[in-house]
């Protein structure tokens, strides 16, 4: 990632943002602060600051002070490269003289760097701690793996979605945008390593619902019913691709005498686009 991808990056990539923010602050350290890393030092604490802020808001008013922090350590650099500039164009005695206090400075820029840098690691972990959070998707005993699911072929249809959108006549240029952009950010959704479904399936069920009614305002040739049955695709494709089936998940999710008694386990689980088949064999067996 370079600096300026790493500035206008999706602040929900935040683990992204921490990975390049503790790399940049080790190189700037291990290369002595070069000025034309310090130059970059306030603007990527900033993206930093306001990403960690994003995610924990016991840090709002931490802001701030973080940046202060941002700003002494600057001062003191600067001061620094002041102080040993001077020795240059002092006599041997004067240097003498000033070496203590050159080097002394040059402590102090040290500490407060590892000042800033540990503080940084502090908010990284308290946000680790709470990762769990964002992703708390809906597990029923394992039964659903949800990162399984066929993200290119759930993307493409969403992308068909915003085409559609796009050809749709019975839109005005402003209803197209807010929609697509709508769409637009579940799709980068899926282009996160890890992906948020919960956040990820609420957008395309809201998105359905609200395409449902546009539609029905518009008239039954809409365009909107095709789009709404672009993303009714994706939920079911999710619903296929993710079915972790197995003797543990299955004994620990259903009531397996009660199932027992009612029909195969099967027939509870059977996906839409095989329910016709199941359908078939049970009349064929009827018939026999």
């Amino acid at each position: 990632m370079k600096f300026n991808e790493f500035l206008s990056a999706d602040p929900e990539d935040f683990e992204s943002i921490f990975d390049y923010y503790l790399e940049f602050l080790s190189e700037f350290s291990k290369s002595n602060f070069p000025f034309e890393s310090q130059i970059k030092l306030k603007p990527a604490g900033k993206k930093f600051i306001g990403t960690v802020v994003r995610f924990d808001y016991n840090n709002r008013g931490s802001e701030e002070e973080y940046l202060k922090m941002i700003d002494t350590f600057n001062d003191r650099l600067n001061y620094y490269r002041r102080s040993e500039k001077r020795n240059f164009l002092y006599n041997f005695a004067y240097k003498l003289l000033t070496l203590y206090h050159t080097s002394g400075t040059l402590l102090l820029v040290q500490q407060t760097f590892q000042e800033l840098y540990s503080k940084s690691s502090d908010f990284i972990s308290n946000i680790a701690n709470k990762k769990i959070y964002f992703y708390d998707d809906l597990h029923v005993n394992n039964l659903f793996d949800f990162d399984k699911s066929n993200k290119e072929e759930i993307k493409n249809l969403l992308i068909e979605a915003t085409d559609l959108i796009n050809s749709d006549k019975s839109l005005n240029e402003k209803s197209k945008k807010i929609i697509n952009n709508y769409l637009d950010t579940a799709i980068k959704e899926l282009d996160r390593k890890y992906v948020n479904w919960v956040k990820f399936l609420g957008r395309i069920k809201e998105t359905i619902i609200i395409l449902g009614a546009l539609g029905s305002l518009a008239g039954g040739a809409s365009v909107l019913f095709h789009v709404q049955e672009k993303l009714d695709q994706a939920t079911v494709i999710i619903q296929k691709t993710s079915i972790n089936i197995n003797y543990t998940t299955i004994n620990e999710t259903f009531n397996i005498d009660h199932i027992q008694r009612t029909g195969p386990i099967y027939n509870l689980l059977s996906l839409p686009e095989k329910s016709e088949n199941n359908d078939d064999s049970d009349n064929s067996d009827d018939d026999n």
